[in-house]
């Protein structure tokens, strides 16, 4: 008879996979929170602009606010937009290709 054997995660297995799920989180958190400051900051919109952005930021999870830091122009420089919007794309790239190497996912 053949026995399935059963192995427990290791340490580095059991916090990628947790950054793995929880990063997405975050940096859907924090893109928004980053764009609706921005837009709160930024005088040069009427306030039909300043509703459709905050609509499109809450109602388009990820895509609102990548479009708000693609497509509106705030107070926020384009330097520090490339690097939250990059940064954080990397580093969940980074976290999937090491849960990826070691069997995580």
């Amino acid at each position: 008879m053949t026995g399935t054997s059963v192995t427990m995660p290791s340490t580095a297995q059991m916090l990628l996979g947790l950054y793995g799920y929880l990063l997405p989180v975050l940096l859907y958190v924090l893109w928004s929170t980053l764009a609706l400051w921005d837009l709160g900051r930024s005088a040069g919109r009427g306030s039909g602009g300043v509703w459709g952005w905050t609509l499109a930021i809450f109602l388009l999870p990820f895509i609102g606010p990548l479009a708000y830091f693609a497509l509106a122009s705030g107070q926020i420089s384009r330097q520090v937009r490339l690097v939250a919007v990059g940064g954080g794309a990397g580093a969940y790239v980074l976290v999937l290709l090491l849960g990826a190497m070691t069997g995580t996912s």
